[in-house]
């Protein structure tokens, strides 16, 4: 599955960053990747791992922000398209407080997709933005397959890396980071590198102490992750939280699942969740997996005695939102027979945004009746 602007989706796309930094010219060397061009300069012979390789950029930055890159490998291909025909530089500014992505590209938008239908591991690029004092501000994934240009701040070649080096960088950043969206761009990160820690982490903040927003994020990334056991740990997850924002986002996480048990799972929390938007929220999603267990979860839910009739409102307008040939007969079904009028309304309302030949000839019926 090809999830496009994603980033964007989530809050996190990169864009021009606060600080107005200090320029330090640093030439670009041989050893430095074809596809970064401008200032760079690589530190490959600073250390063996990439803390020392940061440090050596550090300290050569001096007084001046810089940023560092390196490749690692990703769960699935990253693609990142620019922004349009523009071709500028990869710069710092002083509007906002993100990186601002600009590639070599013709296409027309500005986002970052994942192959997510194809579990093959691939070589992508990370980069971080530091401020003089080598915190590290902002981050993002660069596809090798662009050319990249940078203006006056120098980029820190930093070299091939192992994906348990290269977590142990997005960990410490995390840890120092104040802003929600550096964390929650850290979280994506962590999400792209194949292998245990990766996982780990992101479960870890999704099951920890972070800020709401944050924490959600690492929910969606632990759905979003197709792990075998993203379901088992979503679940452990819900068991054990009380705040309604991240229980809806959960439900909307296991609606990523795409497998019989993330249904019935979802099932369960329509018909049994006590808190009435949660249930709300899996009605929502069960409509739009429109599978056969789920069609008949929502015609239970409806038909039920008793009940709340939000949720049953709800469950109309998910069956509404299926496919004609399941939602039309259904709904002209509940219009005819359910005993609560608000319901039998919702049920009307629906049929006639359906613009259906059944719904027309259900409502000639009705009318000729009168």
């Amino acid at each position: 599955m090809r999830k496009q602007g994603l980033l964007k989706t989530l809050g996190i796309t990169a864009i021009a960053v606060t600080l107005v930094l200090t320029q330090v010219a640093v030439p670009a060397t041989a050893q430095a990747p074809s596809f970064l061009t401008g200032k760079v300069k690589a530190m490959e012979a600073a250390g063996t791992t990439l803390a020392a390789r940061q440090d050596a950029a550090r300290r050569e930055a001096g007084s001046a922000g810089y940023f560092t890159a390196w490749m690692f490998e990703s769960r699935h291909k990253i693609t990142s398209r620019g922004d349009g025909k523009i071709v500028q530089t990869y710069s710092v500014g002083s509007e906002g407080a993100k990186i601002k992505v600009r590639s070599r590209d013709e296409s027309n938008s500005n986002n970052i997709s994942t192959d997510d239908g194809k579990d093959v591991p691939s070589p992508s690029g990370l980069l971080f933005l530091h401020d003089a004092a080598g915190m590290v501000v902002d981050a993002t994934v660069l596809d090798p397959e662009q050319t990249y240009e940078f203006g006056p701040t120098t980029v820190y070649w930093l070299g091939r890396a192992g994906n348990e080096d290269s977590m142990a960088r997005i960990e410490a950043a995390f840890a120092k980071a104040s802003g929600e969206h550096l964390k929650s761009t850290l979280l994506f990160l962590a999400s792209c590198h194949s292998g245990e820690r990766g996982y780990g982490f992101v479960k870890a903040v999704a099951r920890g102490s972070e800020p709401v927003k944050v924490r959600e994020q690492a929910v969606f990334w632990l759905g979003a992750s197709q792990d075998a056991r993203s379901l088992a740990d979503l679940k452990a997850v819900y068991a054990g939280e009380k705040t309604v924002s991240i229980k809806k986002q959960i439900v909307f996480a296991i609606q990523l699942n795409k497998s019989r048990e993330a249904s019935a799972e979802l099932i369960a929390l329509a018909k049994t969740e006590p808190d009435r938007e949660i249930r709300k929220t899996a009605v929502f999603w069960l409509g739009q997996k429109a599978s056969e267990e789920s069609v008949k979860a929502l015609k239970d839910i409806v038909q039920a005695k008793g009940g709340e009739d939000t949720v049953k409102e709800q469950a109309v307008f998910a069956i509404s939102q299926m496919p004609k040939d399941k939602s039309v007969p259904m709904l002209i079904d509940i219009a005819k027979t359910n005993p609560s009028p608000e319901i039998r309304k919702k049920a009307i309302f629906w049929l006639g945004q359906s613009g259906d030949e059944s719904a027309i000839k259900y409502f000639e019926e009705i009318l000729l009746k009168k």
